[in-house]
């Protein structure tokens, strides 16, 4: 069965006035969208969809929490979700473009899939920079061991161990130097005592 049909309400079968919903979001929903960031979660879907002769209004309330990879150390990461939002559904022979806050579609459909607008919602409603917090002292409650792997060196770091570097290759280059020089002068002992 394909998880998104879970996500439909058939609004022809509905008197006009207003029509209470639940859905639940969790991982097998987030999964269904590719390319998601999002590997669990559990978010509730509570919508009261208001039909009309001619249109649909659903003000649509979500609250749970979704896991998503740290922007920072990759780890897992689970933020809240709270979002409140209003989709209104209008009908026409001639579908245009669904923009987030209106969707057309034709009066002949029966249902109306919500599962799109219910993941671009929780999508919406989290940050935009998604990272672990910090403790009391300013220290990132990230991964320890993914924050050293992709540690970054400040200014000063780089700068001190390019001079280190420099210095090394210094004292490698006088060795190799002084190697060459014996060796020259090897070669040329030998030269003159072969004349």
């Amino acid at each position: 069965m394909d998880i998104l049909k879970t996500y439909i309400i058939p609004w022809k079968s509905l008197s006009n006035g207003s029509h209470r919903f639940e859905f639940t979001m969790e991982a097998p929903f987030f999964a269904a969208f590719e390319e998601t960031d999002i590997t669990d979660g559990s978010v509730r879907a509570a919508v009261e969809l208001k039909k009309a002769a001619s249109m649909l209004v659903l003000d649509v309330h979500l609250e749970g929490e979704v896991t998503v990879p740290c922007d920072r150390c990759l780890a897992d990461l689970v933020l809240p979700v709270d979002y409140d939002g209003r989709l209104t559904v209008k009908f026409s022979d001639e579908i245009t473009d669904y923009d987030g806050d209106l969707m057309w579609i034709n009066p002949t459909d029966g249902e109306l899939n919500l599962a799109q607008y219910l993941y671009e919602s929780i999508v919406l409603s989290l940050p935009y920079r998604r990272i672990h917090g910090e403790d009391a002292d300013g220290n990132p409650l990230c991964d320890a061991r993914m924050l050293e792997r992709f540690r970054i060196v400040s200014e000063a770091e780089f700068d001190a161990i390019e001079a280190e570097s420099r210095t090394l290759a210094r004292a490698e280059g006088n060795e190799q130097l002084q190697q060459l020089k014996a060796r020259l002068e090897a070669e040329e002992d030998n030269q003159q005592r072969n004349e």
